[in-house]
Formats: structure tokens, sequence, C-alpha cells
């Protein structure tokens, strides 16, 4: 066998292997986009129960230095999908999901100055809607600063589509806690089964979506941070002895929605 034998040989070799890349790339992406379309089908039609049923959540959020916020109802369950094109046809990028756990009361808290900035920035961080009001001494320094905050937890989800590595990304915003968390799951394990673990997330249940994460879950990313708005920092007066603080501490699913979310003296 010659030279050019030997070639042609090896360039048979690296169009094959290109053909089966190719191919695989394009199974991957039907894949991906059914795992899309369906979790947005079936979150759809969830919502649309939960916005009517607005279920209490036993979930319990400990505000770092405030305290605990239980008592929460849910409501609100926004969903949406965004496309774009691949292959010379229309794929799901991504489904992006809001909803909030609220009630109508208010925490008050006092921070001095020393705190005040760092305060808001655990405010800001976990998305937390409030009110504040400054306090100045005689020489109009800020001394301390009373925050309003509602109790209002905003949810949310961001469920993509990572074509290149084949998978669903759910990233999980103040839904099991404050603060993400990220799950990587293979498409063909988006199933029904799958996306009423999701949905018992979505609802404050106890829930086995963790079990189908193809790694370990991460959080704390600040990818899932929510981002603060710049603002004037004011002039603080330092105080030297801290007080101390608080104490910190579709299938079945649809058809159960009601029996689920009775409350207990019901």
């Amino acid at each position: 066998m010659g030279l050019l034998d030997d070639l042609k040989k090896e360039a048979e070799t690296l169009k094959n292997q290109e053909a089966a890349k190719t191919q695989s790339l394009k199974a991957n992406s039907a894949a991906v986009d059914r795992a899309l379309r369906k979790t947005f089908q079936y979150m759809n039609e969830l919502f649309k129960q939960l916005n009517v049923v607005k279920p209490p959540c036993t979930l319990v959020y400990d505000l770092l230095t405030v305290g605990k916020i239980d008592g929460l109802t849910q409501s609100d369950y926004r969903i949406e999908f965004r496309t774009s094109q691949r292959d010379n046809s229309e794929h799901y990028e991504n489904v992006t999901i809001n909803f909030k756990r609220s009630k109508a009361e208010q925490l008050t808290v006092k921070r001095d100055a020393e705190q005040i900035e760092r305060f808001r920035d655990l405010l800001w961080q976990n998305n937390m809607r409030f009110t504040s009001e400054p306090f100045k001494n005689d020489r109009r320094v800020t001394t301390h600063e009373v925050f309003k905050i509602n109790c209002e937890v905003i949810c949310g989800a961001d469920v993509v589509g990572d074509y290149d590595n084949g998978v669903i990304r759910f990233k999980l915003k103040n839904v099991e806690d404050f603060g993400p968390t990220i799950y990587t799951l293979e498409p063909d394990t988006v199933t029904d089964k799958a996306l009423e673990e999701l949905a018992k997330l979505f609802i404050g249940k106890d829930s086995n979506f963790k079990d189908l994460n193809r790694r370990p879950a991460s959080s704390g990313n600040a990818t899932g941070q929510f981002v603060r708005p710049q603002m004037k920092v004011p002039q603080y007066a330092a105080n030297p002895t801290p007080p101390a603080q608080e104490e910190e501490k579709k299938s079945g699913l649809f058809g159960a929605l009601k029996s689920v979310f009775k409350k207990p003296n019901e």
C-alpha cells in the first residue's frame, strides 16, 4: 500500500468520524429540545392550577441575623420560554419560571452604622424587598438605620438547554432555601415523574428531584445571585459596642392538588 492509499484511508476515517459526530450532535440537540418543550408544557399546566389554589408553603426560610420567615402562601406563578434557530429549525433555548411566597407582614430590624452596608447586601443577595430610614445625630452623621422588610420571597428557575454538552440545567433561586441551587439532568431523564418531583420543589414539598441529578448539586454560585443596584454610600458613625443580634435562626400531582393543599384543621 502506497502513500496515496494511506492518505485516502486516513481521509475516509476522518470523514466518517466527522459524520458520526454531526449525527450525535443532531440527536443531542433534538433530545434537549424535547426535554425543554416537555418541561414548559408540564409546568404551564401545573401553574394554571396553582394560581387558583394558591397553596400554603410549609417551607421555613431563615434570614441570616434576622430570624425565620414562615406561614407563607404561594402565588403569581409565571412561565415563559425563548427559542432560537438551530439546524434550520426552531429549538427551545430556555424556560423561565417565577413565583412568590409571601404573607401580609413586615419585619422591622434596626442596624447600627457599621452593620448597615453588610445587612443591605444580604437583603439584595436574597432579593428581599424592603424600605429603610436612616437616623442621624446632631452632626448629621448616620448612627443607625431601621429596615422594614416585606415577608415576600421571590422564587424562580431558569431551565437552560446546554446543547454543546447535551444536558439540561435547572438553575433554581430561593426555591429550597435562600440562594441558588443548580441541577444537571440528561434530557432522557426529564420524564413526567421527574417533572412531578420538580413541581414538589416549586410548592415547598419534600422531593426526590436531587436524586436525578447527574452530578452533585451546586449552591452558593454567583450565577444565581441577585444584583444589587449602585447606591450612594452615606456617611456613618461607628458604634464601638454593637447590640446583641436576634436569634437566627401531571399525573398524580394534578389530580391531588386540592387534597394536598388542604389545611390540617379543615
